[in-house]
């Protein structure tokens, strides 16, 4: 079985085409989606996979975040891709500057062109990600934290993010990260002002 995992605001808040995304795709036979109200995605994320994993017929984890829209039929191409790790891409941050994959140490800009190919990443980002069970049996959990430490000059004060995190400890334990760069999700980056 695939579960579908979406973790959202403490508020419950989910983006309608988001959600008219994961029960589109959860009438499939074997996939059924879910949500995990958290403080922050990765406290969600990492939730979401404690109690999913609690059932022994689930297979795989596609996490959706509550504002990202995949394309039609993006579940099925990256389960025919057989593989342990795979995600789709989104223009991450207010600005969309940059996409939700790594290859080397930065997030790949925008406009810099991708490759039309599966592209072999550093980091993925955590939505659209697609995770098969033995990833999450061989990590530690919480499997997406943010590490933190003392504030920069440049006001950061992490190390790095939950998807780093998560992208790292799977590739120490031996996994390869894939990226589609042809399954393009949208984005709509909703925030308070």
């Amino acid at each position: 079985m695939i579960v579908i995992g979406v973790p959202v605001d403490k508020d419950y808040r989910i983006d309608v085409r988001t959600a008219a995304y994961c029960s589109s795709e959860s009438m499939r036979p074997g996939v059924k989606w879910s949500y995990v109200a958290s403080r922050d995605a990765g406290v969600g994320r990492s939730t979401f996979a404690y109690y999913a994993l609690k059932d022994p017929n689930v297979t795989h984890l596609y996490f959706i975040d509550s504002d990202v829209v995949p394309p039609a039929g993006a579940l099925q191409r990256l389960l025919d891709y057989d593989l342990a790790i795979a995600a789709g891409i989104y223009p991450l941050g207010v600005d969309g500057g940059v996409w939700s994959f790594k290859v080397g140490r930065d997030w790949w800009p925008k406009e810099k062109p991708i490759p039309n190919e599966l592209i072999d990443a550093n980091v993925v980002s955590g939505s659209t990600l697609l995770v098969e069970r033995e990833v999450f049996e061989k990590l530690k959990d919480p499997y997406f934290k943010i590490t933190y430490r003392a504030i920069d000059d440049k006001g950061k004060c992490y190390d790095e993010g939950e998807d780093e995190y998560f992208s790292r400890t799977a590739r120490e334990a031996g996994f390869k990260l894939v990226v589609d760069s042809s399954i393009i999700c949208d984005h709509y980056n909703y925030s308070e002002l």
